[in-house]
C-alpha cells in the first residue's frame, strides 16, 4: 500500500512581536526524542532545512518529547504555529510541568497543559490559548504544578510512513479568543429557536409534571390505540416498528461518545463503544448517538406519528438528578455525518474520518457535524423513556436531508447512567422507533 505523506510545517515569524518568544531551541531535530513511556512505534526523526521532519510507524498516539523549551511561561498567553498537514487528521501538543502526572484519570490530565487540532489538508494558522477560561484547571497552571520541563506533540494513529516537517514554535502575549460561534437551535414543529438546552428548559420548565412510570407494553398500547383512531379516518395508514432483532429487523446501530473535557490524548473520546450492551446517556459531551434505517418507509410518505423508546439499565440517581422528582429535558440533534457502529469515538465519524470538533459540538457552520435543531424534546422517564419523534420522521422521510440518527441529549437533571443498546440481550429492551405513515 502507498504510504500517504503528511507535512506539518510550523514557521517562525522572522521577526517577533515585542515579548513574543520564538522556540528557535526547539528547532533543532537533535533536541526530539521519542517518549519512550508512550510505547508505541517509534517515529524518525530528521533535519530538514531549519526545521525537522518526522516519520511515523503507525501506532495510537505516537509522541516525540524536547527539553529544549523556557521553564516558565507565565508572560505568554497564547502558543502559536503554522501547520501544514496533506490530509484530514489530529494532532497535539502538550506542556509537562514540574509536578505533572501521566496517568489518565481527572487529576493527571488536568497536571498538563494539552491542546488537540483538527487540522485540514493544507497551512493551518492555529493559536491555542495556554489560560484556563472554562474555569475548570484546564489550563497552564505553574503555580499548582511548577515550571515546564517539556513539550510533546504527539499524532492520533499515523498512518505508517506519514511525514509532518516542523518549522518553527512560539509563544505569544496575546490572549486567543475562546468564545465559540454563537448558535440559535430550531425546535422542530415549533416556532421557537433557543441558544442551547438549557434555555429551551427554561422556557418549558412550568410545563413539566410528575411522570407517570410506564412499561414498553404499556407504551406500545397506547400507541396501538392512537393507530386505531388515526385508521378509522386514514385507512391507508401504516404501523411500523424498528428495533433490532424484532420481527427481522437489523437496522439499529448506536454507540456512545465521550466529549468530556480536560482536552488532552485520552483514551476516553478514542475509545469506540459500538458493540456494548448498555452505555451512559447524559449531556451534549457524554450520551448516545444512534440511528435506526428507516429504507422500509416509502419516499413521499406522510408521517403521522412516532415515538422512540429508551430503556434504562439501572435505577440509581444523583441528588437533583432524579426524573421522578427533578423537572428535565431531553433533546434529539440530527447527525450530518455517515457515521459508522464501530468506528465513531469522539475524533471520528468513521476510521480517518474526522469530526470538525471533539464530539461535532461547536461546529455548527455551512456544513456542520450536527444540524442545529432540535428534532424532538421531552422529558425523561424511570425505568422506560419516550419521546414524541414526529417531526424526526419527517424531517428523515421528506427527502430533503439523508438519515444519519441523531444524537441523544439531556440537561442534566435526569442523569441516565446505563441505557440499554440494540445489543441488549432482551430484545424488548433494545431501543425502538414506532411510526405511524401513510404511503403516498
Amino acid at each position: 500500500m502507498k504510504a500517504i505523506g503528511l507535512i506539518l510545517i510550523l514557521a517562525v515569524p522572522a521577526v517577533p512581536d515585542d515579548g513574543d518568544r520564538a522556540l528557535d531551541k526547539a528547532l533543532d531535530a537533535a533536541s526530539w526524542t521519542n517518549l519512550e513511556s508512550a510505547k508505541e512505534p517509534k517515529a524518525k526523526i530528521d533535519r530538514a532545512g531549519d526545521g525537522f521532519r518526522i516519520t511515523f510507524a503507525g501506532g495510537r498516539w505516537p509522541t516525540i518529547a524536547t527539553a529544549a523549551v523556557p521553564e516558565d511561561w507565565t508572560s505568554w498567553k497564547t502558543f502559536a504555529a503554522e501547520i501544514t498537514v496533506g490530509r484530514n487528521c489530529l494532532v497535539g501538543f502538550q506542556a509537562v510541568q514540574e509536578k505533572s502526572l501521566r496517568d489518565q484519570g481527572w487529576d493527571g490530565v488536568i497536571s498538563r497543559w494539552s491542546k488537540t487540532l483538527f487540522l485540514k489538508p493544507g497551512k493551518n494558522d492555529v493559536r491555542m490559548s495556554l489560560e484556563d477560561a472554562s474555569g475548570n484547571g484546564y489550563g497552564l497552571n505553574p503555580k499548582k504544578y511548577g515550571q515546564v520541563t517539556s513539550l510533546e506533540i504527539f499524532f492520533y494513529t499515523p498512518h505508517a510512513g506519514e511525514t509532518m516537517e516542523i518549522h518553527g514554535l512560539r509563544l505569544l502575549r496575546e490572549k486567543t479568543s475562546q468564545a465559540p460561534r454563537p448558535t440559535r437551535f430550531k425546535v422542530a414543529g415549533t416556532s421557537m429557536e433557543v441558544p442551547n438546552l438549557r434555555e429551551l428548559a427554561k422556557q418549558l420548565k412550568d410545563r413539566w409534571t410528575k411522570p407517570e412510570p410506564k412499561t414498553v407494553d404499556q407504551i406500545e398500547r397506547e400507541f396501538e390505540t392512537l393507530y386505531a383512531t388515526i385508521k378509522q379516518e386514514r385507512p391507508k395508514a401504516r404501523f411500523a416498528t424498528f428495533r433490532e432483532g424484532e420481527n427481522g429487523y437489523k437496522g439499529w446501530q448506536d454507540a456512545h461518545i465521550n466529549s468530556h473535557g480536560p482536552d488532552a490524548a485520552t483514551e476516553g473520546r478514542a475509545k469506540n463503544t459500538g458493540s456494548s450492551e448498555t452505555q451512559e446517556a447524559f449531556m451534549r459531551h457524554r450520551s448516545l448517538i444512534l440511528r435506526a434505517d428507516l429504507s422500509s418507509i416509502p419516499t413521499g410518505s406522510t408521517i403521522l406519528a412516532a415515538r422512540f423508546i429508551l430503556v434504562a439499565a439501572d435505577a440509581t440517581f444523583e441528588k437533583g438528578r432524579d426524573p421522578r422528582v427533578d423537572a428535565n429535558l431531553w433533546v434529539a440533534e440530527p447527525c450530518n455525518r455517515p457515521w459508522v457502529e464501530n468506528e465513531v469515538n469522539a475524533y471520528e465519524y468513521a476510521k480517518d474520518k474526522f469530526w470538525k470538533s471533539v464530539g461535532g459540538i461547536s461546529s455548527y457552520d455551512e456544513d456542520p457535524d450536527f444540524h442545529p435543531v432540535y428534532l424532538a424534546y421531552g422529558p425523561g422517564n424511570v425505568p422506560v423513556s419516550t419521546w414524541d419523534f414526529t417531526e424526526a420522521l419527517k424531517f428523515w422521510t421528506d427527502g430533503s436531508d439523508e438519515n444519519h440518527g441523531f444524537f441523544l441529549h439531556g440537561d442534566s437533571f435526569h442523569y441516565m447512567g446505563k441505557a440499554f443498546c440494540r445489543e441488549a440481550k432482551e430484545v424488548r429492551n433494545r431501543p425502538a422507533l414506532l411510526v405511524i405513515y401513510e404511503p403516498k
